[in-house]
């Protein structure tokens, strides 16, 4: 699998609009994401990549004022892995809450705000005797940080193929065996859950919350994250209308974490 990596100077810089330009790539399906000094390295396989749309991002960008330069580069899939490995990943999950992980290129090593945030608050939540579910998985974090506190079973699913290779991995380097990693979307959900968590961007979310609270315990949590401090207000509205509560919201650096409770 071959990979390019636009390298994208953003001006004048700021942490708000590397986040936000991360997330809109996302949406695009660039994968990983390299902070610079001034700007970001978004990676996406060569497949996927159209420069159209890559064009249209930044014509679409919402921060007044902000423009852009950027080149496009191929890099062979093992020397990414070797760079990555070396330079780019923070085992920050690990010196603070004893998670391992091999991330490869897959999204989720824990540096992100949604990533970190959601970690701290499950790490302050008993699993104990739950089935869950990690929906959108990536490097396995979040299904990882259930399995270490409590979970009797884990289900972990997400879209593309590598990253389900990698979540793989990473299960088994942190010795939990109570789960079953599946390549698929939200119709890949089967059977009921205790919790399930999605951190995936704003538009996915709102497509499949239905589909969630179908496989939702009545009394069940819902933690979703990926969108912005300005888009709570659209979540609130979509949580109502599908009969969730909203119990708790955090924030950080713009990105916000939502908990949700299901009364049937």
């Amino acid at each position: 699998m071959q990979y390019l990596f636009a390298d994208i100077t953003i001006i004048p810089y700021s942490e708000t609009a590397s986040d936000v330009l991360s997330a809109m790539l996302g949406e695009i399906g660039y994968d990983t994401f390299e902070q610079t000094d001034n700007g970001v390295k978004a990676y996406i396989r060569q497949d996927d990549f159209n420069e159209e749309s890559l064009t249209e991002v930044f014509c679409d960008f919402f921060i007044p004022d902000t423009q852009f330069e950027y080149s496009i580069q191929e890099l062979e899939n093992k020397d990414w892995n070797e760079e990555w490995e070396k330079n780019a990943f923070d085992p920050v999950l690990e010196r603070e809450f004893g998670i391992k992980l091999n991330p490869r290129m897959a999204f989720g090593s824990g540096s992100h705000e949604t990533t970190h945030q959601i970690v701290e608050q499950l790490f302050e939540m008993s699993f104990n005797d739950q089935r869950v579910l990690d929906m959108g998985t990536g490097t396995g974090v979040l299904g990882i940080a259930m399995g270490k506190k409590g979970a009797k079973e884990i289900v972990a699913i997400d879209i593309d193929e590598f990253s389900v290779e990698n979540a793989k991995e990473n299960f088994s380097l942190n010795n939990i065996n109570n789960v079953e990693v599946l390549l698929g979307d939200a119709s890949a959900i089967d059977g009921s859950f205790d919790t399930i968590i999605a951190n995936i961007h704003k538009n996915i979310l709102k497509s499949d919350i239905p589909t969630y609270i179908k496989h939702l315990s009545n009394n069940g949590t819902l933690i979703i994250s990926g969108f912005y401090s300005d888009d709570v207000e659209e979540m609130d509205k979509c949580a109502e209308d599908n009969n969730l509560h909203v119990s708790q919201v955090f924030e950080r650096n713009n990105w916000v974490v939502m908990k949700l409770t299901y009364n049937a």
